[in-house]
């Protein structure tokens, strides 16, 4: 199958915070998560966190790189349960 990827990925691996703002029933809340690293590119960020984003997502990125906000593109249950698979989109 050939990948149709914008932009080249390259690992990283790196332990990071971040935030996402999440409507609830009755307010909004700001949630503060670790996520891991997976691999990056030019264009986004593959992470793994405990907490299921979901697309449209914004989050916020605490970290030392360039790009510090992000929408997640998609989201799935990683290898280990209650772990996900985040793909995030800079903006």
């Amino acid at each position: 199958m050939l990948e149709q990827r914008q932009f080249e990925r390259k690992p990283y691996i790196e332990t990071f915070y971040c935030a996402v703002t999440v409507l609830d029933v009755i307010d909004t809340k700001i949630l503060n998560l670790v996520a891991r690293g997976i691999d990056i590119s030019e264009g986004g960020i593959g992470i793994k966190t405990d907490y299921p984003l979901e697309p449209g997502h914004v989050l916020r990125l605490n970290t030392n790189m360039k790009h510090k906000v992000g929408v997640i593109r998609w989201s799935g249950n990683g290898e280990i349960k209650g772990i996900y698979r985040v793909g995030v989109k800079f903006v």
